[in-house]
């Protein structure tokens, strides 16, 4: 069986630049919340169709301020429409770079669990052959051992 998906070498220094970036990056944005599931099913979920109209709301505070109460803060609302402008960019290139690193995962691991069953079936062939390769069977034999299913007594 052979499979090639990913051909790539990270270098050491090249994953800890990445890993200092990513570690620089959330330092920058050391506003980020940790919602529990419950926070964030009672959230208002607001996806491409409504951002043109919190858009008209922002443009509208900005041309007649006089329209709300003293009571809104329209200082707030400017902060927080000022930060989805800056953080649905990011938001979006983390995604795709998340999706994109999953996807390499998932790929490069296949080409790994390949090879390494072409290793295994190659030890199995050879292992009376060559001294030592019955304890390698035997520990990579290990992980494809079904477990016993327990048998039910039914008492009576």
């Amino acid at each position: 069986m052979s499979q090639n998906l990913v051909s790539a070498v990270l270098t050491d220094s090249d994953a800890a630049s990445a890993q200092q970036s990513l570690t620089d990056a959330r330092a920058k944005l050391s506003f980020l919340l940790s919602l529990q599931p419950d926070d964030v099913v009672s959230l208002i979920k607001v996806g491409n169709t409504f951002l043109p109209f919190i858009d008209k709301a922002y443009q509208t505070v900005k041309d007649h301020p006089e329209i709300l109460p003293s009571v809104f803060d329209k200082d707030e609302f400017f902060k927080d429409y000022e930060l989805v402008g800056k953080i649905r960019p990011i938001l979006n290139q983390i995604n795709q770079l998340a999706e994109g690193l999953q996807k390499t995962y998932y790929a490069v691991v296949s080409d790994a669990m390949v090879a390494a069953l072409d290793v295994y079936s190659a030890v199995k062939q050879h292992k009376d052959k060559v001294s030592g390769l019955n304890v390698v069977a035997d520990d990579l034999g290990v992980f494809f051992k079904k477990s016993k299913a327990k048998t039910v007594s039914t008492a009576k």
